[in-house]
């Protein structure tokens, strides 16, 4: 694949994730209104709670949304390995933002326990849960599919949310239930179960954000894939000092390379320009590739 088809390439994983983003917002909208109508209509604690979720996914999926376009702009002056970690923050900003709702959503259930505020839901709370189970895993799914396609660590976090939203209504629903089969308990205790799934989602996804933040390789198969395109190159005797990274939903490569000591110069850039080349094309996912080069073999 070209330098240009690469380019389409990259331009339309972003409109694909941007397009995620804009379902996500709006599907969590509308769920946020149906389920907090439904929540407060049925006396339903843990409806309530799982409205609070939907609300909080809303503003996420609009951060994601902002960093996906800010993680498109071309490298400059100021940010000369580009703008992807603009995608990282968001990543982040999705998991403060889930471990915020669960907060909430605990301190509405120990208040609904404490002071007795407890009442067999009605029937629109039922209806609600199921239709956010079934749509919520439905936008996972999809959304889930398109980051992993792209690579984009905000939109894997946004699809994240979405199963957790899934999760939590799961929970809330069982909570209904049992209310409505004279174990009022079980709503508040369904809101208290939703955030512990709420938290642990928080915390995969913040600690995601955390590895990439701290440039942690992504792994032996990534660095076995640079030094198998790099030795192909005629005039690379042996390389080392691999190090690959992530930012956004591209890979940074840094290596070196042996060369012959005796042949000139301008021949020795052109096969670090050829090796450049060579991982640039061939390996996904590559925005840039830095090429030191070592007349001879002394590590």
């Amino acid at each position: 694949m070209g330098q240009s088809q690469k380019r389409i390439s990259k331009d339309k994983d972003f409109q694909t994730a941007r397009y995620w983003a804009v379902v996500g917002f709006a599907g969590n909208f509308i769920l946020t209104v149906l389920k907090g109508w439904a929540g407060i209509v049925s006396n339903s604690g843990a409806m309530v709670a799982d409205a609070v979720h939907s609300a909080s996914d809303i503003f996420a999926s609009l951060f994601v949304y902002i960093s996906l376009i800010i993680a498109q702009k071309p490298a400059d002056e100021e940010h000369p390995y580009g703008h992807g970690r603009a995608e990282v923050i968001s990543t982040l900003v999705v998991g403060a933002m889930l471990a915020a709702a669960g907060i909430e959503i605990i301190r509405i259930a120990i208040t609904a326990i404490r002071h007795g505020c407890l009442h067999a839901p009605g029937n629109p709370a039922v209806y609600a849960a199921i239709l956010s189970i079934a749509v919520k895993e439905l936008m996972y799914r999809f959304t889930y599919r398109a980051g992993v396609k792209t690579n984009s660590p905000s939109t894997i976090a946004n699809a994240m949310d979405h199963r957790s939203d899934s999760f939590s209504s799961i929970a809330a629903l069982i909570g209904i239930i049992g209310a409505k089969l004279k174990y009022p308990v079980l709503d508040p205790v369904a809101g208290i179960v939703v955030a512990l799934f709420i938290f642990k989602m928080s915390y995969d996804i913040v600690m995601d954000a955390v590895r990439q933040i701290m440039d942690e390789s992504p792994g032996e198969k990534k660095i076995r894939e640079v030094e198998n395109l790099a030795l192909t190159v005629k005039g690379v005797k042996s390389l080392h000092g691999i190090r690959v990274r992530r930012s956004g939903a591209f890979f940074l490569v840094d290596l070196d390379i042996v060369v012959d000591p005796k042949i000139t110069v301008e021949m020795a850039h052109d096969i670090g320009e050829s090796v450049r080349e060579t991982i640039r094309v061939h390996m996904d996912k590559v925005s840039q590739v830095r090429v030191h080069i070592d007349p001879s073999d002394l590590h």
